[in-house]
């Protein structure tokens, strides 16, 4: 999954990246992605596996730079 940062009206694109990458128990596949913020911290609730067999799975940011611009202080 890659992350773009876009104007309000759609007028401005800025890549930033991948932030999620498949990892093992995902089993190849990753999507829907929906954010939430509790105490400072950054989670991110996604569907994984195959379709009709997935789950939904829970990820915790780890920012090597400190927060988001979307976290809270």
């Amino acid at each position: 999954m890659r992350i773009t940062k876009v104007g309000n009206a759609f007028h401005q694109e800025v890549h930033l990246g991948v932030f999620h990458s498949p990892i093992a128990s995902d089993n190849g596949r990753v999507a829907a992605p929906s954010f939430g913020i509790q105490d400072g911290v950054d989670y991110m609730f996604y569907e994984a596996g195959q379709r009709l067999h997935a789950r939904i799975c829970i990820a915790r940011a780890v920012w090597p730079h400190g927060p988001a611009l979307g976290s809270a202080p």
